[in-house]
C-alpha cells in the first residue's frame, strides 16, 4: 500500500518569512530578487506578511487528497505528454508555460531544464560557492547528501543579520532564498524539509540563479518524478501547482459548475498567483 507524504506546500515559504520579515530585506536585496524567476512567488508573501499578527496572513494549504486524485488521472500510455484524463476523451496538458503563468514565475535564461544541472558528487562540493561558504558543514552532519530547511533558514538569517553587508551578500540571500524553495516546494525529499546538496547547482552563484528557467526546470522534474515513481504518493516536486491547473483548466462538462470552485479545491483567494 501506498504512503507516501506529499508534503509539499505554499504555506512553507510562509514559514520562511515568518523567520526573515522580522529582519526586513533592505533595498538592494529586494531589486536582486525581484530579478529572479521565484519572486513574485516570494514577494506574495513577503509583503503581506504580518509579523504582529501572523494569523492574518493568507494561508494556502495542499489538499493531499486533491492532489492523489488528479495524480492517479495521469495519462502515461496517452500521446499527449504531460497530460491527465478524465473520462474517455477530456484532457489536461501541463506546460512549462502554464506553470509559469499560475505561480507567476518569469521564463528567463535557458529553456534547457535539468540538462544544466550540476550532479555533482559529495567531492565536488569545495568548488560550490554557496555550498563553500555557508554549508562546509555538510559532511559531517548524519545526512551528508541533504541541506536540511534548518539548515537553509540559519543561514540566511546570519547574512541578513550582518551589521554591514555588500552586494555580493544581497545577491546571496536571494540564492539561498531560492534553495529553500528548492527544499520545500520544488525539488525537496517526502517531508519537505531537505534537499539533496545536488540542487545546490541551482543557486551556486547569482548569475546561476538567472541562467535557468526555473519554470522549464521545475516543471520537467515534477514530471519526471511522477513519470517514475509507481506509487504517485511518493511524488517529491511541485504537487500544489497540479490543483490549480485542475481548477483553471477544467474542461467543459467536466464537473458541475461549482462558483469558485478552486477556492474548495485549494482554499486560495482567486485561484492564480498573479
Amino acid at each position: 500500500m501506498c504512503t507516501g507524504k506529499l508534503r509539499q506546500s505554499f504555506n512553507a515559504i510562509k514559514d520562511l518569512f515568518k523567520e526573515i520579515k522580522p529582519i526586513g530585506l533592505i533595498e538592494r536585496a529586494e531589486r536582486y530578487l525581484r530579478r529572479a524567476a521565484y519572486s513574485k512567488l516570494v514577494m506574495m508573501y513577503y509583503e503581506e506578511y504580518d509579523t504582529a499578527d501572523a494569523s492574518t496572513t493568507k494561508q494556502i494549504s495542499t489538499n493531499k487528497h486533491g492532489v492523489m486524485k488528479v495524480l492517479n488521472c495521469f495519462d502515461r500510455d496517452g500521446d499527449i505528454p504531460c497530460s491527465f484524463k478524465f473520462g474517455d476523451d477530456k484532457f489536461i496538458q501541463s506546460t512549462p508555460a502554464k506553470f509559469a503563468g499560475i505561480l507567476g514565475m518569469q521564463r528567463i535564461g535557458s529553456t534547457k531544464g535539468q540538462k544544466l544541472l550540476k550532479y555533482f558528487s559529495l567531492n565536488e562540493l569545495d568548488d560550490n560557492v554557496l555550498y563553500n561558504k555557508y554549508f562546509t558543514d555538510i559532511k559531517d552532519t548524519t545526512h551528508p547528501t541533504t541541506v536540511t530547511k534548518k539548515k537553509i533558514i540559519e543561514e540566511l538569517k546570519q547574512v541578513m543579520n550582518k551589521r554591514e553587508r555588500t552586494k555580493l551578500d544581497d545577491q546571496h540571500v536571494v540564492c539561498l532564498i531560492g534553495l529553500y524553495l528548492c527544499c520545500v516546494l520544488f525539488f525537496g525529499d517526502v517531508n519537505a524539509s531537505g534537499v539533496n546538496v545536488r540542487f545546490l547547482a541551482n543557486v551556486e552563484t547569482y548569475e546561476t540563479v538567472l541562467k535557468v528557467s526555473w519554470p522549464n526546470l521545475v516543471h520537467e522534474y515534477l514530471f519526471d518524478q511522477i513519470l517514475n515513481n509507481a506509487c504517485v504518493s511518493n511524488v517529491k516536486a511541485c504537487v500544489p501547482y497540479l490543483l490549480i491547473l485542475f481548477a483553471e483548466h477544467t474542461p467543459a462538462g467536466l464537473i458541475a459548475i461549482v462558483t469558485n470552485h478552486e477556492k474548495q479545491i485549494m482554499g486560495l483567494e482567486g485561484g492564480t498567483f498573479k
